[in-house]
């Protein structure tokens, strides 16, 4: 460091955690206000609930009525007033571990939201399942982004009330579609929706053989000493897309240079070895994407090129690998523990990412399970 130097980068770095803090306090003290607001619109369900039972008659018309005086009066659309009075009235008659959690400013409103979400399947009348849920997610969402919280509320909710999330699953299943958006502008956008577990495989399949041609047409272009040129590379997102209406539309699955045959698609699908045997049908866990249906995980199972067995402590947390050289089985090991990247609301898959000290090596850091994690590659 240059003579001098020291005080400037002193005060560049108080500045900036001084910055951090504050703005993480201002986030609590919207969660504060949020939670006020969720109370009132809970109490605004409760007027009308007082008023007009739901399922008598001029229910429906009372709530509409209801979502219009509050759209109106707040300077939103229907949906959105709908939504604020819903999650207000069910965090207060549901999820009480929650709604002392945005009070107290610990967690967002965001973070409310997938709580809440997350446990739409769970039997209202299952008490039991419902305070466990929330013992588990709570804390968490309190420590981690909202992404990660999603996926964790999904597979507690999954652990615990199985057979009422595997019946969702299987029924959500029944709804796959393929539709079409027109966003003008002679665009347009297809949305595929079903499995997440085969939307996953598909999507990767795309990333990989992309990669390679995007890898390929930079090889040819170094080779021809074009590679400063400017025009000409294709993006991974473009050549994505080349490919998905290739294989839509002729049904081809290799380009003219036939580079990318034997690209396989590739997911990270976690399933118990009883529910793999049938015993049971306890639901699986996709890549850190949250549950999957076990059926279409026994599928995979029979089907996989490759599969590796893990031993799980109580807490479902890995402790053991199959048994690799130093440094893959490591390697192996981290990734699927965190499953997706570590960094704070990243969800690129773990497998698509490099392995780093949590402490630094230079500063004494141990090279060893506890204190690896995974972090997001270069694109």
């Amino acid at each position: 460091m240059l003579e001098g130097m020291d005080k400037p980068l002193d005060h560049y770095l108080r500045r900036s955690a001084e910055i951090v803090a504050e703005c993480a306090e201002l986030g609590r003290e919207v969660a504060r206000m949020q939670a006020r607001q969720a109370a009132l619109a809970h109490e605004r369900v409760a007027l009308l609930l007082e008023e007009v039972p739901a399922g008598s008659a001029g229910f429906d018309q009372a709530e509409r009525s209801m979502i219009s005086e509050v759209a109106a009066g707040l300077h939103l659309s229907r949906h959105t007033a709908a939504k604020m009075l819903a999650t207000g009235h069910v965090l207060h008659e549901r999820f009480p571990g929650a709604r002392a959690a945005l009070e107290a400013g610990d967690v967002s409103l965001a973070h409310a939201e997938v709580v809440i979400e997350a446990a739409a399947d769970i039997p209202h009348d299952d008490t039991s399942a419902l305070a466990e849920y929330e013992a588990q997610v709570v804390p968490f969402a309190a420590a981690e982004s909202r992404a990660r919280t999603k996926a964790f509320a999904e597979s507690v909710a999954a652990a615990v009330a199985p057979i009422a999330l595997t019946d969702a699953h299987r029924r959500a299943h029944d709804d796959r579609a393929v539709t079409v958006t027109d966003d003008g502008a002679g665009q347009a956008t297809m949305h595929a929706s079903g499995p997440a577990a085969l939307i996953h495989a598909a999507y990767d399949l795309l990333t990989q053989e992309a990669r390679t041609i995007v890898d390929a047409a930079k090889q040819a272009r170094r080779e021809s000493g074009d590679e400063d040129r400017p025009g000409g590379a294709q993006r991974l997102d473009q050549v994505r897309f080349d490919r998905f209406l290739l294989r839509v539309l002729t049904g081809r699955i290799a380009d003219d240079a036939d580079i990318i045959t034997g690209i396989r698609a590739t997911v990270q699908v976690t399933v118990a070895e009883s529910t793999l045997l049938g015993r049971d049908d306890r639901m699986a866990e996709l890549d850190g994407r949250g549950p999957m249906d076990p059926d279409l995980a026994r599928r995979f199972a029979v089907a996989a090129f490759s599969w590796e067995r893990l031993e799980l402590d109580v807490q479902g947390r890995v402790v053991r690998t199959s048994p690799y050289r130093i440094p893959e089985a490591m390697r192996r090991q981290l990734r699927a523990r965190d499953r997706t990247c570590r960094f704070p609301g990243c969800r690129q898959p773990a497998r698509r990412t490099q392995i780093d000290h949590n402490h630094d090596f230079a500063r004494g850091g141990p090279t060893d399970p506890c204190n690896g994690t995974s972090c997001k590659a270069d694109p």
